[in-house]
């Protein structure tokens, strides 16, 4: 479809063909082509309870006591075709947790005739009576003849109740079907989403280049900036595509697009069925235009809607046992703040949930997202969409705050706090003695409470100094992890890529080195085959061959009394060197407390995996480096705390037991190098005393 959508675009084809066997319904609205996904199947525009239905070929059954369309709706583009004003849900006082299965809506404004759209699948028969006689009691009625009710999906019933989807959204898609070439470009940039989607990217760029005659559109998928050759654009096309994906954004200041100026926008967007999406998909774009010399950078990231059924546990994900551990004492202990940090595309919130999931079924959970993202299978998720040009005056936000406070909950699930209201929101639920599970964005796990300070969020000190406030302090990354069928030892990689003698003196150098910080044997460790094999080649993506997934890596820090108390004095330095004392000497213990994520980095890169009674790692050592800092640096900086430590000795006194403050705290900035006594180890030590190339 991509392909036939651009020929059209560029002229070598008049206009796009209705598929063979395509047939269109004379209705209401002028006829539009039904999608590539909907082949084949009818859709007639025309107002409910008009009783030519069935003359139309329309299938009509009843479910719940109410008639319904068979077929289920499963895009906007198919919603776009029914006509009503607006959802009523609230004003029906439709209980809020069949929201996502049931939506109330008239059919005009000036009366309360409605029809219902409902999820099947998840919708009970007495669920839908009972709304139905709940409609009765507050005045509104079914449609006595004709359609009653449709079904559709999950995700737009919950986005109609939440009035994401609203009767000016869908009058955007009525004119976009009616107009061939703002049709056809719709359908090249939800293409490029999909694809985008399907490959797992977090973000796309739309790189417009005003000078040149195409433009790249460009992927961040797996921590990696890619280009693929194919999204190598006629510049004047990226330019439409993105004036017709902006009209169909919410939030944005301006009417149009305009690459001359800043503008952020959010893109709601149904992808289609098909081989890579085979049960479609509803997606939140965030888009954030940058103005540059040459033109703009759009940037849009990718935010999956309702996808329960993709999260992992968190030991799936990558948290090791003893991590798990101290995670399932903590979150079985009542009130406090569990905060997760990380960069964006981290996984932040994707952890947040599967936390929440694993609490207790008996209590109540409140969630404030902007937007939700992720089902909750046992809390009440209520979107507030926070205006992008305002701060502090937010009617909205203040109103469902309000509600909040009265809510009896026992745990709030706060989508991020960022800003002075989110933060005041939770240290209010938290100074109640309620749970709140949030994220926000810092350089580390103790970087949080630095996060919390800022003038952004404006947290007092002496609150987050307070015994009980914070619980639990999470730093998470992504790093990618070799394929288990062809990743190889360093002398494997040596041997099989043929390594000249300065590569190779390279290439000894680097594991020595690696064998100087965490006094572990290097093969231990493992390396990326940049060819791949059967299990890991990607086509269009040869930047991602050797990878399988991703996998966490993280620290977790519970403040104790004397941490609090560095808090409070505003001693950083302090601080992080008390935390920094509690770490075990060995690299690979999988007892982490006390060290750093890129430490929690190098644990899995030499003991991720374990095969035939031998373990070694599953990440590449080189993907460690560009994520945190480089070994070298790490080195360096060990040689000037020693350094440190020697000059602060040499002023103790012949025969005193007290040494400077400087030597102690030298001594915990680096931790001891202890050579790993394993069968491993031994085994390296003796390959060691063999030729160049065994030792590589």
């Amino acid at each position: 479809m991509f392909g036939r959508i651009f020929g059209w675009i560029f002229g070598r084809s008049k206009k796009p063909q209705p598929a063979p066997g395509r047939r269109r319904v004379v209705a209401a609205a002028p006829a539009t082509p039904v999608p590539a996904a909907n082949a084949g199947r009818r859709i007639s525009t025309s107002s409910p309870g008009d009783t030519s239905h069935a003359a139309d070929g329309v299938e009509v059954g009843e479910w719940g006591g109410v008639r319904f369309e068979k077929r289920v709706i499963e895009t906007t583009t198919e919603l776009s075709r029914v006509i009503f004003d607006k959802v009523v849900n609230e004003d029906a006082r439709l209980a809020p947790h069949l929201f996502a299965s049931i939506a109330i809506a008239t059919l005009k404004a000036t009366e309360k005739t409605c029809i219902v759209f409902v999820d099947k699948s998840r919708a009970k028969r007495e669920e839908l009576e009972a709304a139905v006689e709940q409609m009765g009691r507050r005045g509104f009625k079914l449609p006595e003849t004709g359609l009653q009710g449709y079904f559709a999906t999950s995700s737009l019933v919950l986005a109609m109740s939440q009035n994401d989807i609203t009767h000016a959204s869908l009058q955007f898609e009525r004119e976009v079907s009616r107009d061939p070439s703002k049709n056809a470009l719709m359908s090249a940039f939800t293409d490029i989403v999909s694809w985008a989607y399907a490959n797992n990217a977090d973000d796309i760029d739309f790189a417009v280049n005003r000078e040149a005659s195409k433009s790249q559109i460009c992927f961040k998928i797996g921590g990696r900036y890619i280009r693929p050759e194919r999204f190598l654009l006629p510049t004047d096309t990226v330019i439409a595509m993105l004036g017709i994906a902006w009209q169909k954004s919410g939030g944005g200041a301006s009417a149009q697009f305009d690459m001359k100026v800043e503008q952020q926008a959010l893109v709601k967007l149904d992808l289609p069925r098909s081989p890579a999406i085979p049960q479609g998909a509803r997606v939140r774009l965030r888009w954030s235009g940058m103005a540059v010399d040459k033109g703009t950078v759009v940037t849009t990231r990718i935010q999956r809607l309702g996808e329960s059924a993709l999260i992992r546990s968190l030991d799936a994900a990558g948290y090791v046992p003893t991590q798990m551990d101290i995670i399932r004492r903590v979150i079985h202990s009542e009130g406090g703040m569990i905060v997760l940090s990380g960069v964006v595309g981290s996984g932040k919130s994707t952890s947040l949930v599967q936390m929440i999931n694993m609490l207790p079924t008996d209590i109540k959970i409140q969630s404030f997202e902007d937007p939700v993202e992720l089902d909750l299978k046992n809390a009440y998720q209520k979107t507030i969409t926070r205006d992008l040009a305002k701060s502090g005056d937010d009617k909205d936000f203040l109103s469902a705050t309000r509600a909040l406070y009265r809510s009896a909950l026992d745990v709030l699930y706060l989508g991020e706090i960022r800003d002075r209201e989110t933060g005041l929101v939770a240290r209010q639920v938290v100074e109640s003695g309620h749970s709140v599970y949030t994220t926000t964005h810092a350089r580390s796990g103790l970087g949080i409470t630095d996060r919390f300070k800022s003038p952004a969020i404006a947290m007092p000190k002496d609150v987050l100094a307070t015994p009980g406030i914070l619980k639990l302090l999470v730093y998470q990354a992504l790093l990618p992890t070799n394929c288990p069928h062809c990743a190889m030892s360093p002398g494997e990689y040596a041997r099989n890529f043929t390594l000249n003698p300065a590569e190779l003196e390279e290439h000894n150098r680097y594991f020595d080195r690696l064998e100087r910080l965490y006094g572990i044997g290097r093969n231990a460790y493992r390396l990326r085959n940049p060819n791949g094999c059967i299990h890991c080649i990607k086509d269009e993506l040869p930047e991602l061959n050797g990878f399988s997934g991703r996998t966490v890596v993280s620290e977790l820090i519970e403040p104790d009394e004397r941490m609090l108390e560095y808090i409070l004095q505003e001693d950083n330095i302090g601080r992080d060197r008390y935390w920094r004392s509690m770490a075990t000497p060995r690299f690979d213990d999988d007892n982490l407390v006390g060290k750093t994520t890129m430490e929690c980095a190098v644990f899995k890169a030499v003991r991720g995996v374990s095969e035939n009674g031998t373990t070694f790692g599953c990440i590449d050592p080189r993907e460690i480096e560009p994520r945190f800092m480089s070994f070298e640096t790490v080195e360096f900086k060990r040689q000037q705390s020693r350094k440190l430590a020697e000059r602060a000795n040499t002023s103790v006194t012949s025969g005193s037991e007290q040494r400077p403050r400087e030597a102690r705290a030298a001594e915990v900035l680096k931790l001891p190098q202890m050579q790993v006594v394993s069968p491993a180890a031994q085994r390296d030590e003796q390959m060691q005393a063999t030729s160049v190339e065994e030792t590589v």
